[in-house]
């Protein structure tokens, strides 16, 4: 990890073993950007910014803007923010509020055999990896050296950074970001997210650590 101004926090993963999971490339600002693309975590914000409904399938977006390792891109991000809270917009979002929630509620029943209930039935749920909402964030990433790791609470401010602020304009309040509904977060519950998620909270600690190297 490197730290290069204010807001520009660089992720080295080249040695990492790690295939990751689906990448877009893109250009917008006059900027062309490779991103990793985690759900939850702003990629609805994304979408839109490409001109595409927050529903769209994401293989759709993916043939109209695939991502070719061996091209140069002006900057390679991701968008990372806690696993708690992460799974949290995720129960809210599609439990709760039943948001496109077809495919994740079908998971839900064949995997646990019931219709979810608890927070913390749906982490133990979301701890078997059974569907891509629930992967760890660090499975998503390639093994490459990524110009910006952003949080998600710094998304507008570090996209005007990299495209300007008149192509940041979708990123300036959250796209389809679910209702905050007051959620139980049990003991074990939030054992159980420490546990499975332990990489990404390493890799967190990783990122606020004010080296300048890593």
């Amino acid at each position: 990890m490197t730290t290069t101004g204010s807001d520009m926090v660089t992720y080295d993963n080249r040695f990492k073993f790690t295939l990751g999971r689906l990448h877009l490339a893109f250009e917008l600002g006059g900027s062309r950007i490779a991103y990793a693309y985690i759900r939850k975590n702003g990629c609805s914000s994304f979408k839109r910014a490409l001109g595409f409904d927050y529903a769209t399938n994401v293989r759709t977006i993916a043939r109209a803007h695939p991502y070719r390792p061996w091209r140069r891109y002006d900057a390679t991000i991701f968008v990372w923010r806690d696993p708690e809270e992460r799974l949290l917009s995720l129960f809210r979002n599609k439990i709760i509020q039943r948001d496109h929630a077809d495919g994740i509620l079908a998971s839900y029943r064949r995997v646990m055999g019931a219709e979810p209930a608890t927070f913390e039935d749906f982490v133990r749920f979301a701890c078997r990896d059974a569907d891509p909402h629930c992967w760890p964030q660090c499975d998503h990433l390639m093994p490459i050296r990524y110009t910006h790791a952003i949080p998600l609470s710094r998304l507008y401010q570090s996209m005007c950074g990299i495209v300007g602020e008149e192509a940041a304009e979708p990123f300036v309040q959250p796209y389809n970001a679910s209702v905050p509904y007051l959620t139980e977060v049990s003991d074990e519950a939030r054992r159980l997210i420490r546990r499975h998620y332990a990489k990404d909270y390493a890799m967190i600690a990783r990122l606020k650590r004010p080296a300048t190297s890593h």
